[in-house]
């Protein structure tokens, strides 16, 4: 019944629908891509040209994903060299058997192994790989490969300078774009009753914007420094409020409500500034100055309440924060401007702060999972095995020309885990079956009309396509096999002879593909052990990092980075061993509870980190808040590691201690210390007692079940770096 009740619970997911990532936009100016190359087959009187032109722009038009203008088009355009590549030499080796499905097998490998960078870089095998699966069908000259290579490459190139045609007119829109939804995605958490929690939902945002302005291909001068800036400071101003919910919180409990409005106050007032902030930048123009009025006026209001208050330790905390986050907020100010005007203004003042971020080895990754205990690995293999056989055994059985589905279906259905490949089985199989009637019925009305008329078609159900946004499975699959039905018949296809061997050739290869996950698994529940141990690991780091007054900027910066991927990959391993049709209820149960209370570490680590940059900006030494905690850190740090490695192995947690006690020695030592900033002392000690009660309660849960972790993570690599297998491609 539990394995039922998860894949019925799993079809449910694949068959939901959410537009939240649509663009209408994007999708039109694919569709027109599309459309291009059709229309010069039908007017050069080659229908072949525009078929083999609209494969290559429809792989390109994949990969136009949000982005900054160099990072798109760099995509794109390696997807479409990869698509010209592919069917290139698919055309070579079409005369070959043997060579063929060696093409394939190493395609469909480098495919699956691509997969460790990521889902936007692994669409780049697919294109070549289903590319050449096609291709090599359709019989063609030596002597035409490099054309047609060219042809496929040249139409994706156009699809990338659609994609990228407003970047001499608006060179910095998409920065743009992301920065105004990170300043409002705060203004909103700002104003709300739980300002505290935050944390994981600005999260997703930060990394967003991050990706973009600050990844690979990321443009340079005073427009991109204005946005790095202003990314910083998005960070530093999460890290405030995170300081000040924690005050308004204090002030609730011991029910002080004049100063927990004071303080409410200026998050609202602070609310309307990052909005002016967004909307600066999403309109693109000047910022208005009288957005800031609000947040000086409530600083002023609550220096007059908490001066009122002498001796409230937590009103000097949150006044020092008050303070910082109001000269935080002017910065924005200051700053804004040349980057909303894309340097149509003077730019000085956007030479503010810098963010350095490491781009990532991209080889190192791929060596990393060079090995069985994989699940990237594993699934590359498993790709290039069934990929090929199917691909074989097609050419063996009649109509073995057109058998190509089975093999490419396959492809685009395998992931690494058997609730992903469950969910996109599903949704595709109930696409297909949708999708093919709306394609049949509509070019039977028509075709009479001609080709101009199927083309027209194309470009409706390309736009569908495009607009079904990466969540929607099922919509997409469902046009999809629409837009295929009317590009074959264009091509001389007719509906009537494809759509019954198509739907059931995607079955077929749906089962192969859910019955390869079942012949090798590759359980999601063994990694999740591994994931919680990393996302342990990648909290410890950051504790560490931030109680170091040695350590830097850059050092900070990356901690807090990796910590929100860890999270991100613990939290997906979580849903997607949930959808498994195994029993694993303990392991579920330890996980959920280590992720809850690792939420609870993160959020007190945070108020440590606000406290750490408040002293620094005032000029005052951080030794003097962390030299004292440093034995208490150690401890925690040594007692996180224990929990790390019982996450990792399966073994009770050993070397631990009691951090209640510990936090009790360092609640007698700070209060005697007569050197202690006394102005974070609330909050220092609050943020410890919290940190000592998540902390012991990890090291419980995981005392408790060390028999379940075991026989759960037997199969479990032991080293990390795996990679997110998130996302999809279409």
């Amino acid at each position: 019944m539990p394995a039922l009740t998860s894949i019925s619970a799993t079809v449910r997911q694949s068959l939901r629908l959410d537009f939240s990532q649509s663009d209408p936009v994007v999708a039109a100016r694919n569709a027109m891509g599309v459309a291009v190359p059709l229309v010069v087959g039908v007017v050069v009187g080659n229908i072949g040209i525009g078929v083999f032109g609209a494969v290559g722009a429809m792989f390109a038009a994949f990969s136009d994903r949000p982005g900054g203008y160099r990072l798109r088009l760099a995509r794109m355009v390696t997807t479409s060299a990869a698509a010209g590549i592919g069917g290139g030499l698919s055309i070579l080796c079409a005369p070959s058997v043997p060579l063929s499905l060696l093409l394939v097998a190493v395609f469909a490998f480098i495919t699956g192994m691509l997969l460790s960078l990521g889902a936007n870089v692994s669409q780049i095998g697919t294109a070549a790989t289903a590319v050449a699966i096609v291709l090599n069908r359709f019989p063609q000259t030596p002597a035409n490969a490099l054309g047609i290579a060219a042809l496929i490459a040249a139409a994706g190139l156009v699809q990338s300078l659609l994609a990228v045609a407003g970047w001499p007119l608006h060179r910095h829109a998409p920065e743009r774009a992301v920065l105004a939804g990170l300043y409002r995605k705060l203004a909103e958490r700002v104003r709300s009753p739980q300002p505290k929690r935050m944390a994981p939902g600005a999260a997703a945002v930060l990394d967003k914007a991050r990706d973009t302005i600050t990844g690979f291909g990321h443009g340079h001068g005073p427009s991109m420094q204005s946005y790095r800036a202003l990314l910083d400071e998005a960070e530093r101003i999460r890290l405030e409020v995170m300081a000040l919910a924690y005050c308004v919180e204090r002030f609730e409990r011991a029910g002080r409500r004049p100063q927990r409005d004071a303080v409410h106050e200026l998050l609202l007032a602070a609310g309307t500034a990052l909005d002016a902030v967004a909307e600066a930048l999403g309109k693109g123009r000047k910022f208005d100055d009288g957005g800031l009025q609000p947040a000086s006026a409530a600083l002023a209001g609550m220096e007059e309440v908490m001066g009122r208050f002498p001796d409230s330790p937590t009103g000097h905390f949150a006044l020092l924060h008050a303070r910082a986050l109001d000269g935080q907020l002017r910065a924005c100010g200051r700053i804004v401007t040349p980057g909303a005007l894309e340097g149509r203004a003077d730019e000085q003042a956007a030479k503010v702060g810098n963010v350095r971020v490491a781009l990532q080895a991209p080889l190192g990754t791929l060596r990393a999972n060079l090995h069985f205990n994989s699940a990237i690995a594993r699934h590359a293999v498993r790709l290039a095995v069934l990929v090929t056989a199917t691909d074989g055994l097609a050419r063996l059985l009649p109509g073995g020309d057109r058998g190509y589905w089975v093999s490419l279906m396959v492809l685009l259905l395998l992931r690494p885990d058997f609730a992903a490949t469950l969910q996109r089985t599903s949704a595709r199989l109930f696409g297909t079956l949708i999708g093919l009637g709306i394609g049949t019925a509509a070019t039977f009305l028509l075709a009479p009309a001609g080709s101009y008329a199927l083309i027209g078609l194309v470009v409706v159900f390309v736009f569908a396509v495009r607009s079904s946004g990466a969540p929607n499975a099922l919509f997409m699959g469902t046009w999809i096999a629409a837009y295929l039905v009317a590009l074959l018949d264009l091509a001389g296809s007719p509906a009537s002879v494809v759509v019954v061997p198509r739907l059931l050739d995607t079955a077929l290869a749906g089962v192969l593909a859910v019955a390869a996950i079942l012949a090798w698994p590759a359980w999601e529940r063994a990694y999740l052990p591994t994931r919680m141990a990393e996302l342990l690991a990648a909290y410890r780091r950051y504790l560490v990092a931030i109680t170091d007054p040695q350590a830097r900027k850059p050092r900070i910066d990356a901690a807090r980075i990796d910590a929100r991927l860890a999270r991100s990959n613990a939290q997906a391993s979580l849903d997607r061993t949930q959808a498994e049709p195994v029993t694993g209820h303990r392991i579920l149960y330890i996980s959920e509870g280590v992720l809850a209370q690792s939420h609870l570490l993160i959020q007190a680590a945070m108020v440590l980190d606000a406290a750490r940059i408040s002293l620094r900006q005032n000029g005052r030494p951080v030794a003097e808040m962390l030299d004292p905690l440093a034995p208490y850190i150690a401890g925690v740090d040594g007692t996180l590691l224990a929990c790390e490695n019982a996450a990792a192995t399966g073994s009770a947690p050993r070397g631990t201690r009691s951090l209640r006690s510990a936090y009790a020695e360092l609640e007698l030592g700070l209060r005697q210390a007569p050197d202690f900033p006394r102005d974070v002392l609330p909050a220092v000690l609050d943020a410890a007692d919290r940190i000592a009660n998540s902390v012991d309660t990890m090291a419980h849960l995981l005392r408790e079940g060390p028999r379940s972790v075991n026989a759960v993570t037997a199969a479990a690599p032991a080293a990390s770096g795996t990679g997110s297998v998130e996302g999809s491609t279409p």
